[in-house]
């Protein structure tokens, strides 16, 4: 799973002459399916391009770099969506992404932007199936599924033969047939209960160990509402939603069917969390809005949040502003859609203070 500690660690070790390359080598694309597959044909012109506009300092670190690149090349065998390439003259990180990758490349300071918004767009999700019997802990992660973890339910019916075959005597009356199997139904519902519990205890164990914000529940929907109100409040909060995904479904299809849920609450968040930082900004609390409040801030090192829509037209500001957060262990959100848009009317960056300055005098 790539984190952003791993993207502080690809920027202590890369400088001002790494190439950044983001490839969409997905096999299922008909275009890669070609003698020469697309991505190859562009990645050669991107090379061309950024080979013409190299500054004469520039040469002797690309010579390297170009030699690493083909010595890669020569080996590599797609066995993933996407791939994120970065190199220079003394290091090279390769990261195959589960995901289609929009094509992008830079030569100069690394090019992360595009590696935070995989990161960032596609949380890790547990994905919980249940039902009366069985429950398969699904984790989720940037477009792909594998399942972590199953349980499942083992009747125990030991003493149920004897208890049942020599008739109870209740205030001196024998019980009746009836009563042998509603006694046997209420055993059977204890042990479903005592499940559950321990389903939910497992999923909150989950999420804990492996950081997990947010869960999607499938299977049966009564089973999965019963798991979920055994669930602490705090976890009951990280449910998302609950689809009628059944429990013996594939990865790819349970993937299939959660996605849409997860990138609309995606969208959600962010057009709240914009909402929450401009109204903060305008109120004169905690928030910065537009551009010179905003990079003002980030110079003095108050921003903990910083927004910035996905596609920021600002080529300089797209590679720099991820680097300076992530190197200040602040936190980068790149909004999409309606929350963009709001975000560009008020100036186009907003952020979350750690304090205010007030005004002199």
């Amino acid at each position: 799973m790539i984190s952003i500690a791993h993207v502080q660690d690809l920027l202590e070790r890369t400088d001002d002459y790494t190439l950044s390359l983001y490839l969409n080598v997905n096999p299922g694309y008909l275009e890669n399916q070609s003698r020469t597959p697309a991505w190859r044909i562009q990645l050669k012109n991107a090379l061309s391009a950024l080979e013409a506009d190299l500054k004469p300092t520039a040469k002797a670190a690309w010579e390297h770099i170009r030699i690493r690149l083909d010595q890669f090349l020569e080996g590599y065998t797609v066995g993933s969506k996407g791939l994120a390439i970065f190199i220079n003259p003394e290091y090279e990180r390769v990261y195959e992404l589960p995901l289609p990758i929009d094509h992008q490349y830079a030569f100069g300071k690394p090019l992360v932007a595009p590696l935070l918004w995989a990161i960032d767009e596609y949380e890790r999700y547990l994905i919980l199936l249940v039902d009366q019997e069985k429950a398969h802990f699904v984790t989720a992660y940037m477009g792909s599924a594998s399942v972590n973890d199953s349980m499942s339910l083992e009747l125990d019916t030991e003493d149920w033969r004897e208890r049942t075959q020599v008739p109870a005597r209740i205030g001196g009356k024998t019980m009746t047939q009836g009563s042998h199997i509603e006694n046997v139904i209420d055993r059977v519902e204890e042990q479903q209960e005592r499940f559950h519990r321990e389903v939910a205890q497992r999923a909150q164990a989950l999420i804990e160990a492996e950081g997990i914000d947010r869960i999607i529940m499938g299977g049966s929907e009564q089973a999965a509402h019963a798991v979920r109100s055994l669930m602490d409040p705090k976890t009951q909060r990280q449910v998302i939603g609950i689809l009628p995904i059944p429990v013996r479904a594939a990865p790819h299809e349970i993937l299939a069917q959660a996605l849409p849920t997860a990138l609309e609450y995606e969208r959600e968040f962010e057009a709240k969390l914009v909402d929450q930082v401009i109204d903060m900004a305008k109120s004169g609390g905690r928030g910065a809005l537009g551009r010179k409040d905003v990079l003002k801030a980030v110079d003095e090192g108050r921003v903990e949040l910083l927004i910035v829509p996905y596609a920021l037209d600002d080529a300089d500001l797209r590679t720099e502003l991820p680097i300076r957060m992530v190197q200040a262990s602040g936190t980068l959100e790149m909004v999409h859609g309606e929350a963009a848009e709001r975000l560009e009317r008020e100036g186009g960056l907003a952020a979350r203070l750690y304090y205010v300055v007030q005004p002199a005098g």
